[in-house]
């Protein structure tokens, strides 16, 4: 050993001194392919196949460092270094061996390599796992003992694209375990080259997808046996999945429908504008219902509208955000709605003259316009004019809200400062609150705001918050009312001191009729049209509703409209489309 290190001009103490320098710098270029191996199988399983591409990338340039360290002979690196064939060389290369099996060992994947005639020359226990074969019975074979004859063009293309110097993207594909039942498998295939930085085989990453299959096709047949329709789309919009009823629903065939722009299947009127939505609903994507408030319409191959309720739910995946919507129609539903609100107005329009009459006349005889009556009959001529004032007050309502809905109210918009319409409508409504002894106030601190709106209709909204706070706080307690201004929108506020919302009423609350507690309602005079008018008044100004419990007990109704200028800049449509995200 001394001679040959003395041939080459160094002592031994130089030569040992080198020898450990090679070592430590092979050891490091080793760690780092482990590393890099450890790091590239994580990412194919987890980032998918962008990020397990820049692995490779980066396992590459490592690999070839050492697979040529590996490959040639310890005495004969760069400079000083031991001579080949001593026992220190042996050792070196014993213990990379070591590290590298290791390496191979502790990935979960399977990891195969491959020279160019595509005989096995590495193996690895997670290719065991995967495939049934050893490391001793499938190294030295060809890869047809785990390639399915159909699959075996794979091997070529990959090969004759490595040479190309091209990239080999992840892909899915199936293979065929000892056993010889076919699984699905995602591979990722990375180059192998020698020490002169020719290719002299390769290498694949892999791991079992037959669970993900099994599970992607139990969703399949999950959202093809859903009675509503169903679709995906993904960031731009593209559909990327349907089933059956969308096809029903639109006209289209799947193929048709695949790759195209969701937007396809709106009002064309609405398509610009739902662009912009779709993109704000990607960067905050959150469950929820569309169409509250609103009518949303679909469009249908031939061209014809319907309308439909849409619910949205962001799906994330390796790919990004996917949007998964669930679509159906409500034709039916809103031709009996239609049918009833024709009934309602037609039996209300109809009762409300004599009904007129009748209330008029029992104040006459309450007011002894005939006469002083005995004090029995005076009574039940009391009860029967407050009910007959009650019927004319649900009448009103009923008319009222009809007409909103089918657009025969005409809403006079004007600039108009909401403050004094607030106190118009709370000095409407202190005889009745007083009347149950409860006292209003509007808080002091109230801003001003300007607001676009029908003065009367706006008013009509606040004074019937206000009854409705009043109705629900006992005597004693008061009604606070608030008005916030921000850049953008102004909010008024009604807080009552009430038992509050019942959980199970909540979502019920702007419903026509709906009253969580039909005789107290009764007691003091409610139709339970109230909330439901203010929420489409509110609808047709462009502004929301919504309420809260208060801290302490009690509940928070609140509306919010567009201050003046965002109203006048405004250009939405009132009634939004489809998908309206």
């Amino acid at each position: 050993m001394a001679g040959a290190a003395a041939t080459r001009g160094h002592g031994p103490p130089t030569m040992m001194l080198a020898t450990r320098l090679q070592g430590l710098a092979f050891s490091i270029r080793l760690t780092a392919v482990m590393v890099a191996l450890i790091w590239l199988t994580a990412a194919v399983s987890y980032f998918g196949p962008a990020a397990s591409l820049a692995a490779a990338l980066l396992l590459t340039v490592l690999a070839v460092v050492a697979a040529a360290d590996m490959a040639r002979p310890l005495g004969k690196p760069h400079e000083a270094t031991c001579a080949p064939g001593t026992d220190a060389s042996r050792e070196m290369r014993t213990e990379a061996e070591r590290s590298y099996g290791a390496a191979m060992d502790s990935i979960a994947q399977s990891v195969i390599t491959f020279d160019l005639e595509s005989i096995i020359t590495a193996w690895n226990p997670g290719a065991e796992r995967l495939y049934g074969f050893s490391a001793a019975e499938a190294i030295g074979h060809p890869s047809a003992i785990i390639v399915p004859e159909d699959r075996r063009r794979e091997i070529g293309e990959v090969t004759g694209r490595l040479r190309r110097g091209e990239q080999v993207g992840d892909f899915e594909t199936k293979r065929r375990r000892k056993d010889r039942t076919l699984i699905d498998v995602t591979l990722h295939v990375f180059p192998i080259r020698n020490r002169a930085g020719a290719l002299s085989g390769f290498g694949t990453i892999g791991r079992d997808a037959t669970e993900q299959r099994l599970v992607e096709e139990m969703f399949r047949l999950a959202v093809e046996a859903c009675s509503s329709g169903m679709l995906m789309t993904d960031r731009s919009g593209a559909i990327v999945m349907l089933n059956t009823e969308i096809e029903r629903l639109f006209g289209y065939s799947r193929e048709q429908l695949i790759g195209q722009s969701v937007e396809i299947l709106l009002p064309a009127g609405a398509r610009a504008q739902h662009v912009h939505r779709r993109a704000g609903f990607v960067l905050e994507p959150e469950t929820r219902r569309m169409g509250a408030g609103r009518d949303l319409f679909g469009r249908r191959r031939d061209g014809t509208e319907f309308p439909v309720e849409v619910g949205l739910n962001p799906v994330n995946t390796r790919e990004g955000v996917l949007v998964l919507c669930v679509v159906a129609d409500i034709s039916e539903r809103k031709r009996i709605e239609h049918l009833k609100d024709e009934f309602v107005s037609t039996v209300s329009h109809e009762l409300r003259t004599p009904l007129t009459s009748i209330s008029g006349s029992l104040a006459l005889l309450v007011g002894n316009a005939a006469g002083k009556l005995p004090d029995p009959v005076m009574r039940l001529l009391t009860i029967a004019h407050k009910n007959s004032q009650r019927l004319v007050r649900l009448l009103n309502d009923i008319l009222d809200i009809e007409k909103m809905e089918s657009g025969e109210v005409a809403f006079v918009m004007k600039r108009v400062d909401v403050r004094p319409l607030v106190e118009q409508a709370i000095e409407a409504s202190r005889p009745y609150a007083e009347s149950l002894g409860v006292a209003i106030r509007i808080d002091p601190s109230s801003a001003s705001g300007e607001v676009r709106a029908d003065p009367d209709r706006f008013v009509q909204v606040i004074t019937n918050l206000l009854s409705n706070a009043i109705k629900h706080s006992p005597p004693g307690e008061e009604v606070a009312v608030s008005i916030t201004a921000t850049g953008d929108s102004v909010r008024i506020a009604v807080r009552d001191h009430g038992p509050g919302i019942p959980a199970n009423f909540k979502s019920r609350i702007y419903e026509k009729f709906a009253q969580a507690d039909a005789t107290d309602s009764r007691q003091k005079g409610g139709t339970g049209l109230g909330l439901s008018i203010v929420k489409s008044i509110v609808t047709r100004l462009r502004g929301s509703t919504g309420f809260s419990d208060a801290p302490g007990g009690g509940t928070i109704f609140h509306v919010e409209l567009p201050a003046w200028q965002s109203a006048v800049d405004a250009t939405a449509p009132l009634v939004e489309e489809f998908h309206d995200a």
